[in-house]
Protein backbone atom coordinates (compact mmCIF):
# COMPACT_ATOMS: atom_id res chain seq x y z
CA UNK A 1 0.00 0.00 0.00
CA UNK A 2 1.02 3.85 -0.46
CA UNK A 3 1.97 5.58 2.41
CA UNK A 4 3.75 9.43 2.74
CA UNK A 5 7.20 9.55 4.38
CA UNK A 6 9.25 12.35 3.87
CA UNK A 7 6.77 14.16 1.69
CA UNK A 8 6.65 11.39 -0.66
CA UNK A 9 4.32 8.66 -1.66
CA UNK A 10 6.11 5.16 -1.38
CA UNK A 11 4.21 1.81 -1.82
CA UNK A 12 5.51 -0.91 1.09
CA UNK A 13 4.06 -4.05 2.14
CA UNK A 14 1.36 -3.81 4.98
CA UNK A 15 3.85 -5.23 7.18
CA UNK A 16 6.23 -2.78 7.02
CA UNK A 17 3.67 0.33 8.29
CA UNK A 18 5.16 2.07 11.77
CA UNK A 19 4.05 4.44 14.36
CA UNK A 20 3.82 8.14 12.21
CA UNK A 21 3.51 6.86 9.00
CA UNK A 22 1.01 8.74 6.91
CA UNK A 23 -1.39 6.72 4.82
CA UNK A 24 -3.76 7.77 2.06
CA UNK A 25 -7.43 6.84 3.12
CA UNK A 26 -10.15 5.96 0.16
CA UNK A 27 -13.33 4.52 -0.15
CA UNK A 28 -13.03 0.53 -0.09
CA UNK A 29 -10.16 0.90 2.09
CA UNK A 30 -9.25 -0.90 5.06
CA UNK A 31 -7.79 0.66 7.99
CA UNK A 32 -4.45 -1.81 8.24
CA UNK A 33 -3.20 0.45 12.06
CA UNK A 34 -4.66 2.18 15.05
CA UNK A 35 -4.53 5.86 14.29
CA UNK A 36 -5.82 9.35 13.51
CA UNK A 37 -7.77 11.41 11.29
CA UNK A 38 -4.92 14.63 10.23
CA UNK A 39 -7.60 15.91 7.00
CA UNK A 40 -10.60 14.05 5.24
CA UNK A 41 -13.22 14.83 2.96
CA UNK A 42 -16.81 13.09 4.21
CA UNK A 43 -14.89 10.20 5.60
CA UNK A 44 -17.37 7.72 6.85
CA UNK A 45 -16.22 4.26 8.50
CA UNK A 46 -18.08 0.98 8.90
CA UNK A 47 -16.68 -0.10 12.48
CA UNK A 48 -19.26 -3.08 12.82
CA UNK A 49 -16.13 -5.42 12.74
CA UNK A 50 -15.00 -4.14 16.17
CA UNK A 51 -17.92 -2.47 17.87
CA UNK A 52 -20.89 -4.78 16.23
CA UNK A 53 -22.82 -1.70 15.32
CA UNK A 54 -24.08 -1.61 11.81
CA UNK A 55 -24.16 2.08 11.87
CA UNK A 56 -21.64 4.11 9.31
CA UNK A 57 -19.69 6.41 11.48
CA UNK A 58 -18.47 10.20 10.14
CA UNK A 59 -14.66 11.38 11.16
CA UNK A 60 -13.69 14.48 11.67
CA UNK A 61 -11.72 16.86 14.06
CA UNK A 62 -14.14 16.21 16.50
CA UNK A 63 -14.26 12.17 16.45
CA UNK A 64 -11.08 11.20 14.54
CA UNK A 65 -9.74 8.32 15.96
CA UNK A 66 -9.57 5.15 13.77
CA UNK A 67 -8.82 1.07 14.20
CA UNK A 68 -7.37 -1.37 12.30
CA UNK A 69 -9.62 -3.79 10.82
CA UNK A 70 -12.88 -0.97 10.00
CA UNK A 71 -13.40 -0.17 6.53
CA UNK A 72 -13.92 3.12 4.62
CA UNK A 73 -17.58 3.79 3.34
CA UNK A 74 -17.32 7.38 2.13
CA UNK A 75 -15.25 9.76 1.53
CA UNK A 76 -11.40 10.74 1.57
CA UNK A 77 -8.42 11.24 3.95
CA UNK A 78 -5.25 10.48 4.86
CA UNK A 79 -4.22 9.14 9.11
CA UNK A 80 -1.97 9.43 11.23
CA UNK A 81 -0.73 5.84 12.35
CA UNK A 82 -0.22 5.16 16.18
CA UNK A 83 -0.40 1.59 17.00
CA UNK A 84 0.55 -1.11 15.57
CA UNK A 85 0.36 -5.20 15.40
CA UNK A 86 -0.21 -6.13 19.20
CA UNK A 87 -1.24 -2.76 20.31
CA UNK A 88 -3.62 -1.92 17.74
CA UNK A 89 -7.31 -2.42 19.17
CA UNK A 90 -7.98 -5.51 16.59
CA UNK A 91 -4.67 -6.85 18.04
CA UNK A 92 -5.21 -6.35 21.90
CA UNK A 93 -9.14 -8.26 21.10
CA UNK A 94 -7.13 -11.20 19.45
CA UNK A 95 -4.73 -11.96 22.07
CA UNK A 96 -7.13 -11.41 24.98
CA UNK A 97 -9.42 -14.06 23.16
CA UNK A 98 -6.25 -16.17 22.25
CA UNK A 99 -4.61 -16.01 25.72
CA UNK A 100 -5.29 -18.35 28.59
CA UNK A 101 -6.25 -16.90 31.84
CA UNK A 102 -5.72 -20.00 33.77
CA UNK A 103 -8.74 -19.48 35.49
CA UNK A 104 -10.13 -22.99 36.24
CA UNK A 105 -13.50 -24.46 35.62
CA UNK A 106 -16.06 -25.42 38.21
CA UNK A 107 -15.21 -28.64 37.26
CA UNK A 108 -11.63 -28.66 38.04
CA UNK A 109 -11.95 -26.95 40.77
CA UNK A 110 -14.21 -30.27 41.91
CA UNK A 111 -12.19 -32.34 40.72
CA UNK A 112 -8.78 -30.70 42.65
CA UNK A 113 -11.49 -31.05 46.22
CA UNK A 114 -12.01 -34.41 45.30
CA UNK A 115 -8.42 -35.88 44.80
CA UNK A 116 -7.13 -33.39 47.88
CA UNK A 117 -9.90 -35.33 50.13
CA UNK A 118 -8.47 -38.84 48.58
CA UNK A 119 -5.05 -38.07 48.74
CA UNK A 120 -5.86 -37.14 52.74
CA UNK A 121 -7.90 -40.23 53.56
CA UNK A 122 -5.35 -42.43 51.74
CA UNK A 123 -1.98 -40.66 53.33
CA UNK A 124 -4.08 -41.13 56.65
CA UNK A 125 -5.07 -44.72 56.25
CA UNK A 126 -0.87 -45.56 54.80
CA UNK A 127 -0.39 -43.85 58.24
CA UNK A 128 -2.61 -45.76 60.61
CA UNK A 129 -1.66 -48.98 58.44
CA UNK A 130 2.34 -48.35 58.61
CA UNK A 131 2.37 -47.60 62.04
CA UNK A 132 0.13 -50.70 63.24
CA UNK A 133 2.22 -53.29 61.30
CA UNK A 134 5.16 -51.93 62.75
CA UNK A 135 3.55 -52.18 66.13
CA UNK A 136 2.74 -55.96 65.47
CA UNK A 137 5.97 -56.64 64.26
CA UNK A 138 8.36 -55.31 66.69
CA UNK A 139 5.86 -56.75 69.04
CA UNK A 140 6.11 -60.50 67.91
CA UNK A 141 2.80 -60.17 66.66
CA UNK A 142 3.43 -60.85 63.24
CA UNK A 143 3.66 -64.21 61.79
CA UNK A 144 4.71 -65.98 58.61
CA UNK A 145 2.85 -68.74 56.35
CA UNK A 146 4.30 -71.49 58.53
CA UNK A 147 2.85 -69.91 61.71
CA UNK A 148 6.52 -68.96 62.95
CA UNK A 149 6.92 -65.32 64.59
CA UNK A 150 8.96 -63.15 61.96
CA UNK A 151 10.36 -60.62 65.05
CA UNK A 152 11.91 -62.06 68.34
CA UNK A 153 13.38 -59.18 70.50
CA UNK A 154 17.23 -60.43 70.85
CA UNK A 155 16.62 -63.18 68.67
CA UNK A 156 15.68 -61.93 65.00
CA UNK A 157 19.12 -60.75 62.95
CA UNK A 158 19.28 -56.91 62.31
CA UNK A 159 19.24 -57.61 58.50
CA UNK A 160 16.04 -59.44 58.43
CA UNK A 161 14.30 -56.82 60.97
CA UNK A 162 15.08 -54.04 58.39
CA UNK A 163 13.49 -56.37 55.52
CA UNK A 164 10.76 -56.48 57.36
CA UNK A 165 10.27 -53.22 57.94
CA UNK A 166 11.05 -52.54 54.51
CA UNK A 167 8.06 -54.58 53.31
CA UNK A 168 5.77 -52.96 55.84
CA UNK A 169 7.07 -49.79 54.44
CA UNK A 170 6.15 -51.01 50.88
CA UNK A 171 2.83 -51.61 51.92
CA UNK A 172 1.97 -48.33 53.11
CA UNK A 173 3.62 -46.49 50.11
CA UNK A 174 1.54 -48.82 47.99
CA UNK A 175 -1.94 -47.57 49.52
CA UNK A 176 -0.89 -43.65 49.15
CA UNK A 177 -0.31 -44.96 45.26
CA UNK A 178 -3.81 -46.64 44.80
CA UNK A 179 -5.94 -44.14 46.65
CA UNK A 180 -4.63 -41.06 43.59
CA UNK A 181 -7.30 -42.80 40.75
CA UNK A 182 -4.98 -42.19 37.98
CA UNK A 183 -7.64 -42.62 35.26
CA UNK A 184 -10.05 -39.72 36.34
CA UNK A 185 -8.14 -36.97 34.45
CA UNK A 186 -8.53 -39.20 31.37
CA UNK A 187 -12.39 -40.26 32.08
CA UNK A 188 -12.66 -36.48 32.24
CA UNK A 189 -11.70 -35.39 29.55
CA UNK A 190 -13.24 -38.20 27.00
CA UNK A 191 -16.38 -36.71 28.45
CA UNK A 192 -15.76 -33.64 27.99
CA UNK A 193 -14.93 -34.55 24.07
CA UNK A 194 -18.07 -36.73 23.85
CA UNK A 195 -19.92 -33.24 25.28
CA UNK A 196 -18.19 -31.77 22.35
CA UNK A 197 -19.15 -33.59 19.74
CA UNK A 198 -23.07 -33.61 20.97
CA UNK A 199 -22.78 -29.82 20.97
CA UNK A 200 -21.34 -29.79 17.43
CA UNK A 201 -24.08 -31.60 16.10
CA UNK A 202 -25.70 -28.95 17.44
CA UNK A 203 -24.26 -26.51 15.11
CA UNK A 204 -22.20 -25.13 17.79
CA UNK A 205 -18.20 -24.83 17.61
CA UNK A 206 -16.61 -25.21 20.67
CA UNK A 207 -12.96 -23.23 20.55
CA UNK A 208 -11.82 -24.48 23.84
CA UNK A 209 -12.43 -28.02 25.36
CA UNK A 210 -13.16 -26.60 29.10
CA UNK A 211 -16.45 -24.74 27.82
CA UNK A 212 -18.40 -27.81 27.36
CA UNK A 213 -18.64 -27.66 31.03
CA UNK A 214 -20.89 -24.27 31.24
CA UNK A 215 -22.45 -24.14 27.80
CA UNK A 216 -23.40 -27.98 27.52
CA UNK A 217 -26.27 -27.85 29.52
CA UNK A 218 -26.81 -24.11 28.46
CA UNK A 219 -30.82 -23.89 27.35
CA UNK A 220 -31.68 -20.43 27.19
CA UNK A 221 -28.91 -17.45 25.57
CA UNK A 222 -29.44 -13.84 26.27
CA UNK A 223 -28.13 -11.58 23.76
CA UNK A 224 -27.77 -7.63 23.29
CA UNK A 225 -28.69 -5.91 20.38
CA UNK A 226 -25.31 -6.49 18.98
CA UNK A 227 -25.30 -10.60 19.14
CA UNK A 228 -26.29 -12.57 16.27
CA UNK A 229 -28.44 -15.52 16.42
CA UNK A 230 -27.81 -17.50 13.33
CA UNK A 231 -31.16 -19.80 13.82
CA UNK A 232 -33.61 -16.41 14.32
CA UNK A 233 -34.78 -17.84 17.56
CA UNK A 234 -34.84 -16.26 21.03
CA UNK A 235 -35.88 -18.28 24.10
CA UNK A 236 -37.66 -15.82 26.52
Amino acid sequence: MEVIRGGRRVEISIFDIVVGDVLPLNIGDQVPADGVVISGHSLAVDESSMTGESKIVHKNSGHPFLMSGCKIADGSGTMLVTSVGINTEWGLLMASISEDTGEETPLQVRLNGVATFIGMIGLSVAVFVLVVLLVRYFTGHTKTTNGTVQFKAGKTKLGDAIDGAIKIVTVAVTIVVVAVPEGLPLAVTLTLAYSMRKMMADKALVRRLSACETMGSATTICSDKTGTLTLNQVNY
